[in-house]
């Protein structure tokens, strides 16, 4: 953690995916979640297809059922009358009272951190079809898919603006092709395709923005030499300019920030790990004072409604609370559902 100032973020996510650790301690905007299966054993279904006179391949279709999964995301629409859940690198929309989870996304997009349009109209969210990572939109039912952003850059951790015409994200566009760059703040004119820088100060990393309600401002997360890593939640102005340290923390990291509709701002703080075997403590906070306690958070954005309701995961599960408005201790309200996914598995036999 204390290297992360010397690393750019591709460099961080290429090393943290050779050493197999390391990816969820920072949220970085392409972690998978990873579905926790229901007991019992999968269905399957097999088809046979001869491709010669002395080899057969076969392709088993495993149907994966679950009701949780380890660094899943949820995503409530502004009126809080649909969820998006992101589990197993597919999206999936689920009813506020929860039930039956229906997917919206193929698994070949790989579509993380979806946002919700101030309408509801649209989601963007950001995916890795194609072989790099990008922005897209679609519509609440996954048709209408578009892609918003192109090139050898990383587009990440996508927010709309509350004009519902512009997105924020972070990005390291404007370094080298191949070894990338610093990411700094952008945003996009989804309509004219516009894209504006609004941060680059030289020595750190800017990362998962979140508008203010009032759309004269995007929060984010600073790392690096003049930020710590990932201990800093900086703002700076829609149309770019100086940037204004909000809170800092001694220890740990900042994860996913979200404003609230009268200017709450919730966030996800991962603890600093005290060693290899121990994984660290995440906790959720609202204007810096944790809501949670015990409860293993997801190192992803919590989401809030227009009315203050707070929707969130820990311990693989989607959890609900209204922070302010209810006694302090109260229990959070669990959202239960179920999913199946598909899963082929080719069988090749061999030649004799």
């Amino acid at each position: 953690m204390e290297r992360f100032s010397e690393l750019s973020r591709r460099g961080f996510v290429r090393a943290a995916a050779l050493s197999g650790a390391g990816a969820a301690a920072l949220s970085l905007p392409g972690t998978r979640a990873v579905a926790s299966p229901l007991a019992g054993p999968a269905t399957a279904t097999t088809t046979s297809t001869p491709t010669s006179t002395t080899t057969t391949t076969s392709t088993t279709t495993a149907t994966l059922a679950f009701t949780a999964g380890t660094n899943a995301s949820v995503t409530a629409s502004p009126a809080g009358d649909r969820l998006i859940i992101e589990v197993q690198g597919v999206l999936w929309s689920l009813p506020p009272e929860g039930g039956t989870a229906t997917a919206l996304s193929a698994p070949g997009l790989e579509p993380t951190r979806p946002a919700w349009s101030p309408d509801g109209s649209s989601i963007a969210v950001c995916a890795y079809q194609g072989g790099g990572f990008h922005l897209w939109t679609m519509a609440p039912d996954g048709s209408r898919l578009r892609q918003l952003t192109s090139g050898p850059w990383d587009d990440r951790g996508v927010a709309w603006a509350p004009d519902g015409r512009r997105v924020a994200f972070s990005s390291e566009r404007g370094g080298d092709d191949a070894t990338g760059g610093s990411y700094n703040i952008w945003t996009l004119d989804t309509r004219s395709g516009e894209l504006t820088r609004l941060t680059g100060d030289p020595g750190v990393e800017d990362y998962d923005p979140t508008w203010h309600p009032d759309g004269d401002r995007v929060l984010f997360v600073r790392a690096g030499s003049a930020g710590g890593g990932g201990r800093t939640l900086a703002s700076v102005p829609a149309g770019g300019g100086a940037v204004t340290v909000e809170r800092t923390v001694d220890t740990g990291t900042l994860v996913g920030p979200a404003v609230s509709s009268d200017g709450r701002v919730a966030c996800v703080l991962v603890a600093s790990a005290t060693g290899p075997a121990t994984p660290p403590a995440v906790t959720l906070l609202v204007d810096g004072e944790p809501v949670t306690h015990g409860e293993d958070v997801s190192p992803q954005p919590p989401s809030w409604t227009s009315d203050g309701t707070l929707f969130y995961v820990a311990d693989g599960r989607v959890r609900v609370r209204r922070p302010g408005r209810e006694p302090a201790g109260t229990a959070a309200r669990e959202i239960r559902f179920s999913a199946s996914l598909d899963v082929p598995r080719p069988r090749y036999r061999r030649k004799t």
